[in-house]
């Protein structure tokens, strides 16, 4: 092996060795913006896509597998996630959802999902109930995390 060669390798070991050590490690990565989709713990569920966020807080989709309500619960119209909720899962302003909400009311009677100022607090003490938090304000063992959207 040249001596060249060699260097060329010591380089690139150094530089992946490098990168290695420097990544973080899962887990570490947690951002306090993500946004987390949490349950209260009666759903039997354990994961859901943004697809299946989206249409249990538009309540096209009212019941969880196994037939259990889905209780979707909303932060206020202006606390900093709910826009960015409105945005990332349901592709909406949160004027958008309004107007969307408004035209549900007059088809079907339909209701928007309930807001407080906790959302936390209130997955943890209704069954069936679903709502989204910042990272920042999760604390483990009051509900189940279904969905993680990393912080942009």
């Amino acid at each position: 092996m040249t001596i060249q060669l060699k260097k060329h390798l010591i380089l690139n070991l150094m530089a992946l060795f490098l990168s290695l050590i420097t990544a973080p490690a899962e887990g570490q990565a947690d951002d306090p913006g993500d946004i987390l989709i949490v349950a209260n713990k009666s759903v039997r569920v354990s994961s859901i896509t943004v697809n299946e966020a989206k249409n249990l807080f538009l309540q096209k989709r009212t019941q969880w597998p196994g037939g259990a309500k889905a209780i979707p619960i909303n932060a206020p119209q202006k606390a900093e996630i709910r826009a960015h909720f409105d945005e990332r899962v349901l592709s909406m302003s949160l004027e958008d959802e309004l107007v969307y909400w408004y035209k549900k009311k007059i088809q079907t009677g339909s209701s928007a999902p309930p807001e407080f100022t906790n959302p936390l607090k209130a997955v943890f003490r209704l069954k069936g109930a679903v709502g989204y938090v910042f990272r920042s304000q999760y604390r483990e063992g009051v509900a189940k995390i279904l969905l993680v959207l990393p912080a942009q």
